[in-house]
């Protein structure tokens, strides 16, 4: 496991599928502010039409990033992304989705992919937080905001951290349990909370404890330039736009 020491505010996104103009804006935003990292919690493909351009741009800046399960299924060509459709239209986007990602994806970045590690460990003035994609038991679990109390107690209890930060639901919250924060991240490019923006968190060791802890910033990225880029492939994949909140 990796250790990674961030003495200030850093940040942290999650999520981009294959979204390269969400991530361009995240990464212009994140440089404004002036703070560490960023860090990625992994699903760098899937969904978007440019998995291999997001990917190069993360290993060329040296980004450190995570596996998430869209990686591990096309890195691996397990043929199956890990992900859970609750619905025929859900299923027909999500077999269209890996379909093409599976052809689109050049070898480096399916090696690039299967390089990725599973979860790092951030040492800051707030103790040894934890940094995963969907939780610390799976790759794929999906924590939502309204899992009951118990169950998150005994996550906390397991993995002992003053903080656990991840992804995966495309849903940003931060909830405290027990002596644990839970911070999802949200998602740079396909978010899924009625707001089309792309989203990170910033979090601050130093107000570990207040509402000053995890900050969730949104970013306008250029739309049409997606929608554009969609249309060059055989996705049917649908992202939040101007207008959909």
């Amino acid at each position: 496991m990796r250790r990674i020491e961030l003495a200030r505010q850093f940040a942290v996104f999650s999520d981009v599928h294959g979204n390269l103009p969400a991530l361009e804006a995240v990464l212009g935003d994140v440089q404004t502010r002036g703070v560490a990292g960023p860090l990625c919690l992994g699903d760098l493909v899937g969904y978007g039409p440019w998995p291999n351009e997001v990917a190069e741009v993360i290993r060329e800046r040296g980004i450190p990033c995570l596996m998430g399960n869209y990686d591990q299924g096309i890195g691996f060509a397990t043929g199956d992304c890990g992900c859970v459709y609750r619905t025929a239209a859900q299923r027909a986007e999500g077999a269209a989705s890996l379909e093409w990602t599976t052809r689109a994806v050049n070898d480096e970045t399916r090696a690039f992919l299967r390089s990725l590690e599973d979860r790092f460990l951030l040492v800051t003035p707030a103790g040894e937080l934890l940094a995963v994609h969907g939780s610390p038991r799976r790759i794929n679990e999906y924590m939502f905001e309204d899992r009951p109390a118990s169950a998150m107690e005994r996550m906390a209890r397991a993995y002992t951290h003053p903080a656990i930060l991840f992804g995966h639901t495309h849903l940003p919250y931060a909830r405290r349990v027990a002596e644990t924060i839970f911070v999802n991240v949200g998602s740079a490019g396909r978010p899924k909370d009625g707001d089309w923006r792309a989203c990170y968190a910033v979090i601050d060791p130093q107000a570990y404890g207040t509402d000053g802890f995890a900050r969730f910033v949104r970013v306008p990225y250029d739309y049409a330039r997606l929608q554009a880029g969609l249309k060059t492939t055989s996705l049917i994949t649908s992202f939040a736009g101007p207008g959909d909140e």
